[in-house]
């Protein structure tokens, strides 16, 4: 389910996109050199989903004289290449595709600079220095000879050196050519940096402050911040100072928000029409209604998921739900609601996950969880747990409901005697047969998950 524009936006951020835009503006007047924004997000929290709204929002909103030229990497596409500077270059170079006479100069010296990193990357390795300089040397003076006069071609490394660093300061002059003003001309947005390997991670940061350091150019990577500190780690040793080292290649951290409950409540509404009840296609054994759409945003919200998990959550409900036209919305409410509730836990709380699906859960154990996950109805999961037999049977074993429920935490032993359980809805909402409820619902979703 592909989200490319703000107006199908489920995560409300086009506010957060509109403050991104004036802090880009703002503080690229106060960097001598590019902008580079760390967008900060874990794993799976949308980061991909923004940055395709906030492009198509800037082409639409901003006006064409006032916009910067957009580039968008996908460093991760690009790891197996093995070159950050290919990848930043060639993207840049696709997206300028004009005529104009500075583009053409960038395009050439991008090319001359390219043609000497190929040049190197396809020689065979030279047993003392790593690689052949001179083939190198000479086949990125082929390639330039077909646009300059002919130069004799050096024959030392240090001429090899002398000359990667002559067009590199000459694709930087280039650069600077096409930008004027104050205002930033050139957004780089690089995404799924946190997914390479860490050399790779490593040098495209490299990449960005020795080559692109350039006053118009913004830099926004995206990535997971806590991953980036692993590859740093892995490079450099687990007592480096990761804060310090990334402040070096990073002016300004900003963090994705996450998902308030208002924008839960839309996730799983578009989720429920795309995975559960789908018309022609997918029928819900699960009757659908207000109630069982706002225990999933409860649980969603309260495990703080991120949206990859949220829509993981939903695949599985999707299989364990599925049904021919004739069972739909026939399955009895306390089952739709368990599954509903072990499917959030598989995704946000795997162990307790386990421990209720085997039936491992102490009274206490499970009313602190509850009471943690959702404050207000905690009793009401407790109850939900207790009566599709998910505790453990030696610990509720000959203790009566009154005296559960005080263990529990959830009535006084002044009104414990006096407090009624109608559990009369709980035993028909399983289906009349309350034994091993839990136990059934977790081998089902087992099951269904192994074919992912």
């Amino acid at each position: 389910m592909e989200i490319e524009t703000f107006d199908d936006d489920l995560l409300e951020l086009e506010e957060f996109a509109e403050k991104l835009e004036g802090f880009v503006r703002v503080e690229q007047r106060f960097v001598p050199e590019s902008l580079v924004i760390s967008l900060n997000a874990g794993f799976g929290a949308g980061k991909s989903t923004f940055l395709k709204m906030w492009v198509d929002r800037i082409k639409k909103k901003i006006k064409p004289e006032d916009a910067p030229l957009v580039v968008q990497v996908n460093a991760w596409n690009d790891d197996y290449c093995g070159d950050p500077f290919l990848s930043l270059v060639s993207a840049l170079v696709e997206a300028l595709n004009s005529e104009d006479q500075c583009t053409h100069k960038l395009i050439n010296a991008a090319k001359d600079v390219g043609w000497f990193i190929t040049g190197i990357g396809g020689q065979i390795i030279n047993k003392f220095t790593g690689i052949d300089a001179v083939s190198a040397g000479e086949l990125a003076e082929k390639k330039r000879s077909s646009r300059q006069q002919p130069q004799e071609v050096p024959n030392g490394l240090f001429d090899i050196f002398r000359m990667k660093k002559n067009a590199l300061q000459l694709l930087k002059s280039s650069i600077k050519e096409i930008l004027e003003g104050v205002n930033p001309n050139i957004l780089i947005i690089v995404d799924e940096l946190d997914r390479c390997r860490p050399d790779y991670a490593i040098s495209y940061l490299e990449t960005i402050k020795h080559v692109f350091d350039i006053r118009g150019i913004v830099f926004v990577i995206a990535a997971d911040r806590k991953q980036l500190e692993c590859s740093a780690k892995t490079s450099f040793g687990a007592d480096l100072n990761f804060s310090e080292y990334y402040r070096k290649f990073v002016q300004r951290e900003v963090t994705l928000p996450k998902p308030n409950k208002s924008a839960y409540g839309k996730l799983a509404k578009r989720y429920v029409e795309y995975y559960l009840n789908r018309e022609n296609e997918r029928y819900c054994i699960m009757s659908i209604d207000y109630h069982r759409v706002e225990n999933i945003v409860e649980l969603i919200s309260y495990m703080k998921m991120t949206p990859r998990q949220v829509q993981e959550v939903f695949r599985i409900m999707g299989h364990v739900f599925e049904t021919d036209e004739s069972k739909k919305g026939k399955l009895s409410w306390c089952l739709g609601v368990g599954t509903i509730l072990m499917a959030s836990l598989r995704i946000g709380s795997p162990g307790f996950y386990k421990a209720l699906g085997g039936q491992g859960l102490k009274i206490i154990d499970a009313a602190n969880y509850f009471r943690k996950l959702s404050p207000e109805q905690a009793d009401w999961w407790f109850t939900l747990c207790l009566t599709g037999n998910g505790l453990n049977s030696e610990d509720v074993k000959g203790k009566e409901l009154a005296a559960i429920f005080r263990e529990a935490g959830f009535a006084s032993d002044e009104d414990g005697s006096q407090r009624r359980y109608d559990f009369d809805q709980w035993h028909s909402g399983w289906g009349h047969s309350t034994k091993n409820r839990f136990k059934q619902i977790y081998s089902t979703i087992e099951q269904v998950s192994s074919w992912s």
